[in-house]
């Protein structure tokens, strides 16, 4: 699968940290400090990505950690509804919904902002979110997983030694044109290269690159093809990965100990 330039899916975290903190977790949430993305940034990024793609951003999901976090959700909603014409989802693991404000539920419904829920293996009070939901006809999507019915989760395996074959491991990866992430102005067809910075001060480690090769900058480049190109290429931090090959594990929070990273 290759990004194709009038349906690439773009994630942002607009935080860094989060409330249930999985072992293991891909984005590296549980050794994150408190983070806010602030709401200049982003306008500024999603306005020049809807200039690079005239206007017909395919579909952008606001991620975490945990997105519900954010003191100015309201804002976020409000400026993505604003440049993507696209689908709009707000992804959540669930846990602050049925708390959340009805005026979130109402904005979501009005601008066509789905709220995606990865289920895990918690209780959440759903007769208070459908309640919600239904008052608003807010959309409600359950992304389902092993944790929905066992408490069962998965690891990614990396080699802490980086000996892998970049190409081949790109060709491989599941991930490479599904989830194209955006941070501070910056693509990336790959989360780590931003997040495990997270993991290199937590552990005092050099495993993983996150140098800037690994992202191409919006605003340097003439055209969306110059994207394209770059996110169809392997990039440096590849050769940590060995991809397809999770492991099934017991999901269970974090004590944050490097063996549920490599």
């Amino acid at each position: 699968m290759k990004v194709d330039k009038d349906k690439i899916r773009f994630i942002v975290d607009i935080v860094d940290h989060c409330n249930l903190n999985c072992k293991g977790c891909g984005h590296f949430s549980p050794l994150a400090l408190k983070s806010f993305l602030d709401t200049k940034t982003f306008e500024n990024d999603l306005c020049r990505l809807n200039e690079l793609l005239h206007g017909e951003i395919h579909s952008f999901e606001l991620m975490g950690g945990e997105a519900l976090l954010h003191p100015q959700l309201e804002e976020f909603i409000k400026i993505t509804a604003k440049y993507v014409s696209g689908e709009k989802n707000l992804c959540t693991n669930g846990v602050l919904l049925s708390k959340l404000s009805d005026r979130i539920y109402k904005l979501c419904a009005e601008t066509g902002t789905i709220i995606c829920i990865t289920m895990y293996p918690i209780d959440i009070d759903w007769t208070e979110i459908n309640r919600k939901a239904n008052i608003y006809g807010t959309k409600l999507y359950r992304i389902k997983s092993a944790g929905k019915s066992e408490k069962k989760w998965f690891k990614n395996p990396r080699d802490k030694n980086g000996n892998q074959n970049v190409e081949e491991n790109f060709n491989m990866c599941f991930w490479k044109a599904r989830c194209i992430v955006l941070e501070r102005g910056r693509l990336s067809s790959c989360v780590v290269p931003f997040k495990a910075k997270f993991f290199q001060k937590y552990f005092k480690s050099n495993i993983f690159d996150t140098t800037e090769q690994n992202s191409i900058d919006i605003y340097k480049v003439k055209n969306i093809d110059e994207i394209v190109e770059f996110l169809n290429k392997p990039i440096p931090c590849c050769k940590y990965c060995l991809p397809n090959k999770e492991e099934q594990i017991e999901w269970d929070v974090s004590k944050r100990e490097i063996s549920e990273w490599i």
